[in-house]
């Protein structure tokens, strides 16, 4: 089996690309019991977050999947902002996303959450040994990363850039009346960090009210309930936004009329969701100031200089253990031979039996003389068996290629 992703991420798309194919957590179960079923894969794991939408798949064929993929996915996979990464490639990308060097924020710690449910997801519909040695030398390799480097030295999120956005903004915001939308994990983060830099009036608002009180319990906070949201934007200076919801909760006119209740005073929106909460025409408005995950990158930047010196420290560690999984992955690849080998032997060894009269010997003769060929074949066998193990660990294909040619062997796998 080989492993292979097929992906989408900052990177390469903005998010009006990136929203079309974002897959919410809690339908990546359907998701995967309908990849799972197409012959071309025997195995998938789905991560979707507001930065990239990330397919990994274990198949006995790259190139049937891929042409199978486009009606599977309806993703072109030819597409511009599209890649493709197979085997180690593919472990090296992932190992790099769990440690967090592949984020908008270089060393950002929520993405492992992210990568832990997306293989927790995997696991409940069905992984293969390929996806599970892939995921966990992911978890194996994030944790060396940040143990071992400076990366994982003073931690920063998408969620901390943003609230530096609204302080760069502000100034100060204690005197802010803020409102978050959500009551997630980012929605958590968010009220830290701007608990942690004096602000006091916060709201939480959420489909769930449950959760929004909740959430708000743990910070004294307030909760407005997410039917209000239209009616009480005007008391809000600041909102953001971190919620999974497949529709616009804040549209333009509900904030063309706060902004006429607040006879015009600035207000700033910020959404940090992918699919996007806020509508885009909002910055069409002349008091309405609406910044989105791609517009915190000049934020972003100036976290990142500070990190960059561990890059080179952190890519060899990624690179060394992305090259022993792809050696597991040649070793399986061709484990094969080896049991073609022993099954050529035993098949030499009844057949030199049969042409020798061996079944018309007596039970006890037969029962010895099967004995003695049996532990004088294996023990020839041995010795070939060692050499074809070191050559298949090797990974050297032109090498195993030539042991399969020189026991006639069927060496042939399609990748």
């Amino acid at each position: 089996m080989a492993i292979c992703l097929l992906g989408i991420n900052h990177k390469t798309a903005d998010v009006n690309i990136r929203e079309q194919f974002t897959v919410a957590e809690t339908d990546y179960a359907e998701h995967l019991n309908h990849l799972c079923h197409h012959p071309e894969i025997d195995s998938a794991a789905i991560l979707s977050t507001c930065n990239r939408t990330e397919y990994y798949f274990s198949t006995p064929s790259v190139s049937r999947l891929l042409n199978a993929l486009d009606d599977i996915l309806e993703f072109n996979h030819q597409a511009d902002y599209v890649y493709l990464k197979t085997d180690q490639q593919c472990a090296a990308h992932l190992f790099s996303v769990s440690a967090g060097m592949d984020s908008l924020v270089l060393g950002e710690t929520q993405i492992q959450g992210q990568v832990k449910r997306a293989f927790d997801e995997a696991k409940k519909c069905n992984i293969n040994s390929e996806l599970n040695k892939l995921f966990q030398l992911a978890f194996k390799t994030a944790k060396m990363v940040r143990s071992e480097t400076e990366i994982g030295r003073n931690p920063v999120s998408v969620a901390h850039c943003a609230v530096q956005l609204g302080r760069q903004i502000f100034g100060s915001l204690d005197e802010q009346n803020i409102l978050i939308v959500g009551a997630g994990e980012t929605a958590e983060l968010l009220i830290r960090y701007l608990i942690n830099h004096q602000a006091t009036h916060i709201t939480v608002s959420n489909r769930s009210v449950e959760r929004a009180q909740k959430l708000a319990g743990h910070f004294s906070a307030n909760t407005l309930p997410l039917d209000r949201l239209p009616h009480n934007l005007a008391d809000f200076d600041l909102i953001f936004t971190a919620t999974a919801s497949p529709v616009i909760l804040v549209n333009h006119q509900a904030v063309n009329n706060a902004l006429q209740l607040r006879k015009f005073k600035p207000m700033v929106l910020i959404d940090l969701s992918v699919p996007r909460d806020i509508d885009e025409k909002i910055k069409n408005l002349d008091d309405a100031f609406l910044y989105t995950v791609d517009d915190l990158e000049a934020v972003i930047t100036k976290n990142m200089h500070r990190r960059q010196s561990t890059l080179e420290e952190a890519r060899r560690i990624i690179d060394a253990e992305a090259a022993l999984l792809n050696q597991w992955l040649q070793s399986r690849k061709h484990h094969d031979l080896l049991k073609q080998y022993q099954q050529k032997v035993a098949g030499l060894k009844k057949q030199v039996l049969t042409n020798n009269g061996a079944e018309k010997l007596p039970d006890d003769w037969q029962e010895k003389i099967n004995t003695v060929a049996h532990q004088l074949s294996q023990k020839m066998a041995h010795v070939n068996m060692v050499a074809m193990k070191k050559v298949i660990d090797s990974g050297n294909q032109e090498h195993i290629d030539l042991i399969a040619d020189l026991f006639d062997l069927d060496g042939s796998h399609e990748i």
